[in-house]
């Protein structure tokens, strides 16, 4: 006979996500607290980000990409993340994001900034995310980060500036202030 305990570790599924009351991502199976809920001043900069690119993308005839924010990203039948910024180049999901955005945004926040900067860019990393901005709010910075050969590279900006280029059709240029300006 083993001496050894068996450690119970439960491993959640979607379909018990589903069931869920308050804020919770899942991740590999495991259940992941959202709360807090998001600062006001977080909340502003995720939302001038959204508006900011989908202006921009209104701006192509041809750029068919669409910006969704603080909307449910499936990966598979044990991964389910809620990004603050997504945008989506292959067609509006109907329920919850069911494939890989072009970009995703997190605005940090203190109970969840190591996770973003960690959990989060190894996750949108290995689904192939080609752009990653982690947003300081309070510094009121910027990284860009763009998937080159699997590995996410930061990218420099120049005068706070950053061409992005989503889709073939669909090229944003953010600045700081567009973002940070009150």
């Amino acid at each position: 006979m083993s001496t050894s305990a068996v450690r119970y570790s439960p491993c959640y599924t979607v379909d018990d996500y589903e069931l869920w009351e308050g804020d919770w991502e899942l991740w590999n199976g495991i259940a992941v607290c959202m709360s807090p809920a998001p600062s006001p001043l977080h909340q502003y900069v995720a939302s001038s980000l959204a508006y900011e690119i989908r202006d921009q993308l209104r701006k192509s005839e041809r750029c068919k990409c669409l910006v969704i924010p603080d909307a449910d990203w499936r990966i598979d039948t044990s991964t389910v993340v809620r990004p603050d910024v997504s945008v989506l180049c292959h067609g509006l999901p109907k329920k919850y994001i069911d494939y890989t955005p072009a970009l995703v945004a997190e605005v940090l926040s203190p109970s969840t900034q190591h996770k973003d900067r960690t959990a989060k860019k190894e996750l949108y990393q290995q689904q192939g995310v080609h752009w990653y901005l982690i947003i300081d709010a309070e510094k009121k910075a910027i990284e860009f980060l763009e998937l080159d050969h699997d590995q996410f590279v930061e990218r420099l900006t120049s005068d706070d500036q950053i061409s992005l280029s989503l889709d073939g059709d669909c090229q944003i240029q953010l600045t700081l202030e567009q973002i940070f300006s009150m």
